[in-house]
């Protein structure tokens, strides 16, 4: 029990002591190792313990961007977990790619399982819910899975992600169109050429010729294939006799040196533990390149070479000075391409180093976008040096620095301004003035300058189809209706049993999304039967009466509509019946009419009815219910007498429906 106490004991203050003191956990000489650590952090989506990595090496540049950086990765995955949560996928995956845009960060697993589940849940919706910025965003994502899946010779996926960007893109947005037309192409190109080499791989073939074919996939354009890069410089040091263990390795390539390895597996006793230390090798040399591209991550640079230099240890003799004769050069290349800070007028000023430290924090702050935080750190960073007596030799040596961090930040601000303009405009439907702001905005000059100019180019699309919506369209109609018709004889209303009423034609449509009123002109045939019944209930008179009807109207609706959701209308207008054929049978005096001749020419009524219509440019679908009620005292010419009535007797009748009238086009 006391030895379990004392062991618990030491345990805590191991601990403690870890806890207390990360700064000793990775002492200088393992700067690569704690960034590789934070790198596999930050990939996992735990952001907390890769900051308190990164955090142990504070004082170092390359690690003080990588704090920041941090900070701004966990804001965009909280904002875009919000987004995703709430069913706003498309904003999510372009909120999710923004990290695609910070400095030296490398692909983050976390992120790119995110918007994979994101597009997977765009897919299962109904695609014409989303807007066109949306369909644009998703479309530029696939367009950039088709090209990473083209690079591993996957053309399967890369077809299908590159359809998935046509059909969401479609002409909406040049860029994107151009994009996936050119995958398209090189996916077909690359499948030929995969089916080609199946073909060719049957048949036994010479290395010269075997060369000659891989090189033909460089024809294919714009499209590198590291796997055939590959097999082609392997089988170039295959036919120069350089296929051997110790030749390669004389060559300072990591990649042929691991084909071989990985191809002659059976002929290496350790071939498992010098390939697994062969891909450590190769990804840390991958993560060199990225490192040096950025001069203040020397020191981490400087000790990822010092690990390559300590693993060497683990090659097999016949290789490890050949190996670590290729470290070593490439080292002392590297060192020599970092220059010497340069020196600004001599000055006795105690806070010049602070200020110097501040100018690399701004240089950072502008390279991340962050030209508000710049600013910030401008103003501040003044303060360090006021007292001194070069004070404005030392400002004068980053003025153009300080020109940039002030014209970003303006424009930035002009930027969010033209921002709300464009909403007011486009909510008020002023599509001209979106058009004129959306042009003014191409004089500035950004940070994310690739990002504005595709928004400016959406923008400008979207205002030119706002200016458009507004068209003549011809729609095919038909209607259904219970004719409720009033009749009296010299004054005496008969009673009349409710008929029926059919009609099918056509109208012509002014359709207008940005003001309240539309026009309708159209001409139906229809056809009605109705009847008189006596006081017993039975059928006295039977009336059927067709021809053609033309009607005219407005709808009214609200303003600066979409033309991809429902709108809901009233109508109000007139028709004009022209009767063709008139039929009328009286079963008490058993007399039979057919003919015109005892009705009028023409016959007014009012129509009025309340609907609901999609009116897209090349689809166009409404259902309303309508009422009609006919005008004048009757239908039939005064000056004639009706069969069943005495002379001069006066006879009036009119025509009252209520149906439904439905109407398509698909142009």
């Amino acid at each position: 029990m006391q030895i379990k106490l004392y062991s618990l004991f030491i345990l805590s203050f191991i601990f403690l002591s870890i806890t207390s003191k990360a700064q000793e956990l990775f002492p200088k000489k393992e700067l690569y190792h704690v960034w590789i650590l934070a790198e596999q952090k930050l990939d996992a989506g735990q952001f907390d313990d890769a900051l308190r990595l990164y955090n142990t090496h504070k004082e170092n540049l390359s690690f003080a961007m990588k704090i920041r950086q941090t900070g701004r990765i966990k804001e965009i995955s909280s904002e875009a977990e919000r987004l995703r949560k709430r069913g706003n996928y498309a904003e999510a995956v372009d909120k999710y790619k923004e990290y695609r845009k910070l400095k030296d960060v490398p692909t983050l697993g976390i992120f790119e399982k995110k918007i994979e589940e994101c597009l997977t849940q765009i897919n299962k919706g109904k695609l014409t819910e989303l807007t066109v910025q949306q369909r644009v965003i998703t479309g530029f994502e696939w367009a950039h899975r088709g090209r990473e899946k083209l690079s591993l010779l996957d053309t399967i996926g890369a077809k299908r992600d590159f359809n998935n960007a046509r059909i969401l893109g479609g002409n909406r947005n040049n860029i994107l169109r151009e994009q996936y037309i050119e995958g398209n192409r090189i996916t077909e190109a690359l499948a030929n050429w995969g089916q080609a080499k199946l073909k060719f791989d049957k048949v036994n073939h010479t290395k010269v010729e075997e060369l000659a074919f891989l090189t033909t996939y460089r024809d294919i354009r714009n499209v590198d294939i590291p796997e055939v890069e590959l097999e082609i410089k392997a089988l170039r040091a295959e036919m120069d006799g350089q296929n051997s263990l110790g030749r390669i390795a004389k060559v300072c390539d990591t990649d042929l040196l691991l084909s071989y390895v990985n191809n002659h597996k059976e002929n290496l006793p350790v071939s498992s533990a010098l390939i697994a230390r062969l891909n450590e090798f190769k990804s840390t040399q991958k993560k060199i390149n990225l490192l040096k591209a950025n001069k203040d991550n020397a020191a981490t640079v400087n000790s990822a070479y010092e690990s390559l230099l300590t693993w060497t240890e683990d090659f097999p003799e016949e290789i490890r000075d050949d190996i670590k004769f290729c470290i070593d050069s490439e080292y002392k290349s590297y060192k020599a391409t970092i220059p010497e800070k340069a020196s600004l007028p001599s000055t006795s000023c105690s806070g010049l180093a602070d200020y110097l430290n501040g100018i690399v924090l701004i240089r950072r702050e502008l390279s991340n976008c962050n030209s508000a935080n710049a600013q910030v750190l401008w103003k501040k960073n003044v303060a360090y040096i006021k007292e001194c007596r070069d004070s404005r030799s030392i400002l004068s040596s980053n003025k153009s620095l300080k020109d940039s961090v002030f014209s970003m930040v303006k424009n930035d601000s002009l930027l969010a301004v033209y921002r709300v303009k464009i909403q007011n405009s486009v909510q008020a439907g002023n599509c001209s003035e979106t058009t004129e702001i959306y042009k003014q905005m191409k004089s500035l000059r950004v940070c994310n300058q690739d990002v504005l100019d595709e928004e400016i180019e959406t923008g400008l699309a979207e205002a030119k189809n706002c200016q458009n919506k507004s068209w003549w369209r011809p729609e095919l109609t038909g209607s259904f209706a219970r004719n409720l018709p009033k009749y009296s004889i010299a004054g005496v209303a008969r009673k009349m049993g409710n008929g029926w009423s059919s009609s099918a034609g056509a109208q012509f449509t002014f359709i207008d999304h940005k003001n309240p009123v539309d026009f309708t002109i159209g001409v139906e045939y229809f056809n009605t039967n109705y009847y008189s019944e006596q006081s017993a209930g039975s059928v006295m008179e039977n009336f059927t009466l067709s021809g053609a009807n033309a009607l005219v109207a407005i709808k009214l609706h609200k303003p600066n509509t979409n033309p991809d959701k429902i709108r809901p209308y009233l109508k109000i207008g007139t028709e004009m019946l022209i009767p063709t054929s008139y039929e009328y049978e009286s079963f008490s005096v058993f007399q039979k009419v057919s003919g015109t001749e005892q009705l009028k020419k023409t016959m007014l009524s009012v129509t009025g009815a309340f609907g609901l219509e999609i009116q897209k440019k090349h689809f166009g679908a409404f259902a309303e219910v309508f009422g009609n009620y006919g005008l004048g005292n009757s239908i039939y010419n005064s000056s004639l007498s009706h069969v069943v009535t005495a002379q001069n007797q006066k006879v009036e009748a009119r025509i009252v429906k209520f149906g439904l009238r439905f109407g398509i086009r698909l142009w």
